[in-house]
């Protein structure tokens, strides 16, 4: 039986016409409109939530996976600034090195937010929060205009140039372009309810750590806990605590299997499932982690930790092979190091078996390798004047579990923000914009991006 339908039609101010619009506010929205506003544009970066960092404020997500690999920090330009501000504002976690050239990064949720805030405004940046995309104007392969909706109603913002850093591809799949989502079966990563324990005794939880060996007394705990049938799933996948305070503990733990959290129904189902495994956890901690007998729960993300949704096709796809390959590319803005990492769709022990050969072994790099991230990756195929940045960029689906984190997303955002900017006199299209030209541009804003020693 067909859907009804509704045709609804009404006449919709234009609030705004700016050079470059930003929708989606997290690490990738953010550098693409503090590149694009330093460039010289004007800018509107739109955002649904009240504040600013997406995964890592709304989400809680508690750090930044590697900024380095190893050898040499690869995120460099905004994402190395935002490290580095975070550490005069004592806004790192307790036991972060911020210069480490590998290894996580822990922040301060409050001190992130606020720097974001500042970097924004910094940059000229016209910046509405609690406001959300609620439809594309298009004119054949272009983007005339966003529909925006907040507490004023709808109204209209136009723009020569576009930066979807949604994370779930929505402007770009409102704009009529294509997007892929899973794998061959339609699957996809499990999201993590992340959330905030206070209270943590790190004397005694790093004592527990230290009888054991560091990376594997937790999981043997949760092992050990599964086979004692404490799990209502017995999901052996458990990503772990950062640090975040004296006594705070950011929990990047749980999964709620079988979301496609670009499905209204199946996102709301799975952010009261996680609120439910968020205690479960607490629960495990308290009974069997020593440091956490006395840990409360502060807060749990607003957002829901989501992996992966919508990866939008670009004029190139970046694949797992040019993971493998260390590939480099002539239009290279940038390089980076995480392992391919996706989560199993389901809690099986041969699920999780094939996870760690993956992450581990068949896709993990040694110290100093890395891969290129090509600008042809952050140009949507079918738009002309639409770019892409952060989780939703051109990827495979196995490449999109390396490129999801947030460091990368400082990348992506930052060579996006440089594009639209230039691409401003070029009638809002990227395609028209030398490569060279964006790469100069994101050398001197601090970019690590060493000469190619091949193309592709």
């Amino acid at each position: 039986m067909a859907q009804p339908t509704l045709s609804y039609s009404k006449p919709i101010p234009i609030r705004h016409a700016v050079n470059v619009v930003v929708v989606g506010g997290g690490p990738a929205g953010v550098a693409a409109s503090v590149a694009a506003g330093r460039f010289g544009a004007s800018v509107m970066l739109v955002e649904q939530t009240g504040t600013l960092g997406g995964m890592g404020t709304s989400g809680l997500v508690p750090g930044f996976c590697q900024m380095g690999d190893g050898k040499r920090i690869v995120v460099g330009g905004i994402g190395q600034e935002v490290v580095e501000r975070l550490g005069k504002t004592d806004g790192l976690g307790p036991d972060v090195n911020p210069k480490a050239l590998s290894g996580g990064i822990a922040f301060q949720v409050e001190k992130l937010k606020l720097l974001y805030d500042q970097m924004v405004t910094e940059s000229g940046v016209l910046l509405r929060l609690m406001t959300s995309l609620v439809d594309v104007v298009t004119d054949g392969r272009r983007v005339r205009a966003v529909v925006l909706g907040g507490r004023e109603g709808l109204y209209a913002v136009q723009a020569q140039c576009f930066v979807d850093a949604t994370g779930d591809g929505l402007l770009s799949y409102l704009a009529g372009a294509k997007c892929e989502l899973g794998d061959a079966k339609g699957d996809l990563m499990p999201p993590t309810p992340c959330s905030i324990f206070a209270g943590v005794d790190y004397k005694a939880f790093y004592e527990f750590r230290r009888k054991a060996h560091p990376r594997n007394a937790v999981q043997e705990t949760v092992e050990r806990a599964i086979e004692e049938g404490f799990f209502s799933t017995p999901d052996r996948h458990h990503p772990g605590a950062w640090r975040t305070g004296q006594h705070l503990a950011g929990m990047n733990v749980g999964h709620v299997h079988g979301t496609n959290a670009v499905d209204d129904a199946q996102l709301t189902k799975a952010l009261l499932e996680g609120r439910r495994v968020v205690q479960e956890n607490l629960a495990f901690y308290r009974k069997y982690i020593p440091g956490f007998e006395q840990a409360e729960l502060a807060t749990t993300g607003s957002l829901l930790g989501v992996r992966e949704t919508r990866r939008v096709v670009a004029d190139y796809m970046l694949t797992a092979e040019d993971f493998v390959a260390w590939r480099s590319f002539g239009d290279q803005i940038g390089r980076y190091c995480y392992p391919i990492d996706i989560h199993p769709s389901k809690a099986t022990d041969k699920d999780y078996e094939a996870f760690l050969k993956e992450f581990k072994q068949q896709y993990c790099y040694k110290s100093g390798e890395s891969y290129g991230i090509p600008l042809r990756s952050l140009i949507v195929r079918d738009v002309d004047n639409l770019m892409v940045a952060g989780r939703c960029m051109g990827t495979d689906r196995k490449m999109q579990g390396s490129t999801r984190v947030m460091p990368c997303c400082f990348i992506t955002g930052q060579a996006a923000g440089v594009t639209a900017g230039m691409a401003v006199e070029r009638d809002g299209a990227a395609r028209k914009v030398e490569s060279g030209l964006v790469v100069e541009r994101l050398r001197k804003d601090g970019a690590y991006i060493p000469k190619p020693t091949a193309s592709a």
